[in-house]
């Protein structure tokens, strides 16, 4: 029995030490980066109508600065909200402080990283009499984007391509990201995000260091770029995309083409937080 128990015992801390455990956020507040759009489901580039930025301020009245498309075809504009949000029933209520006649209406599910439902409404007054777009009201989702913190791995593929001489090879490896995000937005509602990458060993570059990039991440959106200005050409940057629970980051093109040098690599894949 003595032994039995011992096991037990055991048990736990083996699990500790040598089980993986899964990714975990933060507490959640309601402030933060959102993306908000008409439709069923999160999309990288947004669809339909839409309210991509931050949240920030109060819990109970938050104030908002989203890029935000409230017309089809139309381009995105940065937009001032006011809000009420009532923790107890989960209503979250926005409407624009610009005068161009959105609002968008969500019930919030207790874990924010989960998709909020609702509608996105955009109701202007009619020119010279004539009614344009009055009432348009479209079902929408929204979420809000967990901080993009800590190291991010996995295996990217692609090609990598010579001029002297002129080849074209596939290549494919393991890559990784680390990323700090700011807990401070922009002026634009977007928040400044570093992010140090280390390209797979068969990328062919001279030195297969880590190159430390800057940029954003908006909603899910994620644009990072090599901060020297010094370097010519496209140089070093990563386009992707993460989920709600910034558990995964679909890379759609990690690049490095800088400095007259004599390779183009471009990787795509997945990498997972570890």
């Amino acid at each position: 029995m003595r032994t039995r128990a011992s096991i037990a015992l055991l048990l736990p801390l083996a699990c500790l030490l040598g089980c993986s455990l899964p990714y975990t956020q933060p507490p959640q507040t309601i402030t933060g980066n959102w993306q908000i759009q008409s439709g069923t489901a999160i999309t990288s580039p947004p669809t339909g109508l839409y309210l991509v930025g931050a949240l920030q301020g109060s819990e109970s009245a938050p104030t908002g600065t989203f890029n935000t498309v409230y017309t089809s075809g139309a381009n995105p504009a940065i937009i001032s909200y006011t809000s009420t949000y009532d923790s107890s029933t989960g209503s979250l209520s926005l409407i624009d402080s610009a005068a161009t006649y959105i609002q968008a209406e969500l019930t919030l599910p207790t874990d924010l990283n989960t998709l909020a439902t609702g509608t996105i409404i955009y109701d202007p007054p009619p020119v010279c009499g004539i009614p344009c777009e009055i009432n348009k009201t479209t079902p929408a989702v929204g979420a809000e984007i967990a901080p993009l913190n800590g190291t991010y791995t996995g295996t990217l593929s692609g090609t990598l391509t010579t001029y002297l001489p002129a080849t074209t090879t596939p290549i494919s490896g393991t890559a990784s990201v680390t990323f700090t995000q700011s807990t401070t937005p922009n002026s634009s509602g977007q928040f400044p995000l570093t992010g140090t990458v280390t390209f797979p060993s068969a990328s062919g570059l001279l030195d297969t260091a880590q190159y430390q990039l800057g940029g954003t991440i908006s909603g899910i959106g994620i644009t990072l770029q090599y901060s020297d200005p010094a370097m010519i050409g496209p140089g070093i940057g990563l386009v992707g995309y993460t989920n709600p629970t910034a558990a995964q980051i679909t890379v759609s093109n990690l690049y490095y083409a800088g400095n007259g040098a004599n390779i183009l690599v471009t990787l795509t894949g997945t990498l997972t937080h570890q």
